[in-house]
């Protein structure tokens, strides 16, 4: 129940889960008093939390590290990271309230990651934006932060995040992400942690669609391309292909396939899937108000 500064890094810091040390001195009553407490509590929770001790004279680095400046002094760890402290003589019910309030933590914590993540994705043009405004008006909150604003190619709005683009240098905004619907080029899910679940919406469209939308694009921005449409339907076939093996080989990411042009025509059916995809908790009613065929401007002949 003892540990030291030389292995508070392993008992404590290095340990998952719950860890209550007790910060003590051989010259305090109280710590006196509550040492019995103290070594029943860490019999108690053997195999659910840690219950250990410093004593600060004997251990100073530690107690300088964590500005001990009275005894006892409890101070919570979840995961190696400081949580609650508290100081002074305190009653049985109040350490197991800071376990308890710990364990707790943990817990949110780990929901929090094993949360899947509601992406969509697929080509650029292929349909995306109109997906998420589908899944925003059946339930899903859409995190978006409306940088990029609607025109006359995405006259609903383009529903765009600007922190995905950064995902393989920061992926902070996952926190934020669980219960909601993320829009994101397919090139950027391979920039997605390893440890988190995902459930992919991704869209496919037939490829002289998607290039015909994209050239549209361009021509109204006064923009071009060197690349021709044959030379840019390899390249997106090519990449496609190196994704759809890449992805199957991942068990943290589920996929459900929706093929635009389907979508416009059959809906109903296709959200009914779709809503079974995402947990049969969305209202399928207002998905299907939002399916648009006036937005079907660069239809195959």
């Amino acid at each position: 129940m003892q540990i030291t500064d030389a292995n508070f890094a392993q008992e404590v810091l290095e340990t998952e889960g719950v860890v209550l040390v007790d910060f003590w001195a051989s010259w305090c009553p109280p710590c006196k008093m509550m040492e019995p407490v103290v070594r029943r509590l860490h019999e108690e929770y053997a195999g659910q939390a840690k219950i250990l001790a410093v004593n600060i004279d004997r251990n100073q680095a530690t107690a300088a590290a964590y500005k001990i400046n009275t005894v006892p002094t409890f101070l919570a760890f979840v995961n190696g990271q400081p949580g609650e402290r508290r100081s002074g003589a305190l009653t049985e019910n109040q350490i197991r309230g800071m376990v308890e309030k710990s364990h707790a933590q943990d817990k949110a914590s780990a929901d929090i990651t094993t949360a899947p993540i509601t992406i969509v994705s697929g080509l650029p043009r292929s349909g995306t934006s109109m997906m998420m405004r589908m899944l925003e008006a059946g339930g899903l909150p859409a995190l978006k932060d409306e940088i990029r604003v609607a025109d006359q190619d995405n006259p609903r709005g383009y529903y765009e995040f600007e922190a995905v683009k950064q995902t393989a240098q920061d992926a902070a905004w996952l926190n934020d992400a669980p219960g909601k619907v993320v829009k994101m080029v397919y090139r950027l899910l391979f920039d997605l942690p390893a440890e988190r679940n995902y459930r992919v919406v991704f869209m496919r469209r037939t490829m002289s669609e998607v290039l015909a939308s994209q050239q549209a694009m361009l021509s109204r921005n006064g923009q071009s391309t060197n690349i021709s449409d044959a030379e840019l339907a390899v390249l997106y076939q090519r990449e496609l292909a190196k994704f759809d093996t890449w992805i199957k080989q991942r068990a943290n990411f589920e996929v459900f396939e929706v093929n635009y042009n389907t979508m416009l025509e059959n809906s109903q059916t296709l959200i009914t899937s779709l809503n079974e995809f995402l947990g049969s908790a969305l209202d399928t009613q207002s998905m299907a108000k939002v399916v648009d065929p006036t937005l079907y401007r660069q239809r195959s002949a």
